[in-house]
C-alpha cells in the first residue's frame, strides 16, 4: 500500500532523514517512534508533499504510483489523510464549517458530518463554536474528523495524543482501533510510547533519521533493551 524505500531529506544543508525504508499494508496501524529531532515529523511531511523539507533522495509510492513531486492537495486526493502536529485549525471557523470544507453536509457517502459527530459526539454539542473555543481535547477530535472528510484509505497522524489528559489519551486509542476495524490504515507517530504500543501492529524506530529497530509491538513491548537504549524508557 505505502513504501518507503531509502529516503533521504533535509532542511536546506541539513540531513535529517537518512535512508529509512518502511512499509503500511492494508488495514494496518504502524507507529513511527523516536525522541525529540530524529525525523518523525520529516518523514510525515515528505509523504504528505509539504515543504519543507526537500527530498534528496529515495521513493515514496502509494499503490505503486510515486507520490515524489506531487502537491499535498493532489496527495490528499488520492485518499491519504493528516492529523498535523499542533492540530493546525482555523481559530475563526465553527466545528461544523471546519468538517464541511471539502464535502457538503448533506453528503450521504462515505464519511458524513452525522458520521463523525457519531463517533465524536462532543463536537455535535460544540458545533457551532469556533476553532479558537476549542478545548485541546475537542481540537484533537475536529482535526481527526476533519481528516476523515476526505474519506481517506490512510490517515497519517502525527502526535494525536499532544498535550491531552490521560482520559483523552485513551479515549482516542479507541477512536484509533475502531477506525482500524472500519479498514483504514494508520501511520501514527507518538511520543507516548505506550499509547502507541496500545493501538499498533508494528513499529519502526527512528534514531538520528535512521531506522535502528522494526517490528511487532508486542516485540519491542519486551525488548527493555530497545526501549532504553533507543527511547530512553526504563
Amino acid at each position: 500500500m505505502l513504501e518507503i524505500r531509502d529516503l533521504y531529506s533535509g532542511y536546506g544543508d541539513a540531513v535529517v532523514v537518512r535512508g529509512v525504508s518502511l512499509d503500511v499494508m492494508p488495514g494496518e496501524i504502524v507507529a513511527l517512534l523516536g525522541r525529540n529531532g530524529m525525523g518523525k515529523t520529516t518523514v510525515i511531511r515528505c509523504i504528505m508533499g509539504l515543504v519543507p523539507p526537500q527530498v534528496r533522495s529515495g521513493s515514496i509510492t502509494w499503490r505503486g504510483e510515486s507520490l515524489l513531486g506531487l502537491r499535498a492537495h493532489d496527495i490528499a486526493g488520492k485518499k491519504i489523510a493528516i492529523v498535523p502536529q499542533g492540530r493546525r485549525l482555523f481559530p475563526s471557523l465553527t466545528v461544523t464549517e471546519h468538517l464541511t470544507m471539502l464535502k457538503s453536509a448533506s453528503a450521504k457517502d462515505g464519511w458524513t458530518l452525522d458520521r463523525v459527530f457519531g463517533i465524536f459526539p462532543r463536537l455535535a454539542e460544540r458545533r457551532h463554536h469556533r476553532g479558537g473555543q476549542l478545548s485541546g481535547g475537542e481540537r484533537g477530535m475536529l482535526a481527526v474528523g476533519r481528516a476523515l472528510m476526505i474519506d481517506p484509505e490512510l490517515i497519517l497522524m502525527d502526535e494525536p495524543s499532544e498535550g491531552l489528559a490521560p482520559v483523552m489519551v485513551q479515549h482516542l486509542e479507541g477512536i484509533i482501533v475502531d477506525l482500524k476495524k472500519e479498514g483504514l490504515s494508520i501511520l501514527l507517530v507518538e511520543q507516548n510510547l505506550y499509547s502507541a504500543l496500545a493501538v499498533a501492529d508494528r513499529v519502526y524506530v527512528l534514531e538520528t533519521g535512521r531506522v535502528v529497530h522494526h517490528g511487532t509491538a508486542e516485540e519491542l513491548n519486551n525488548q527493555t533493551d530497545v526501549l532504553f537504549q533507543r527511547l530512553g524508557v526504563q
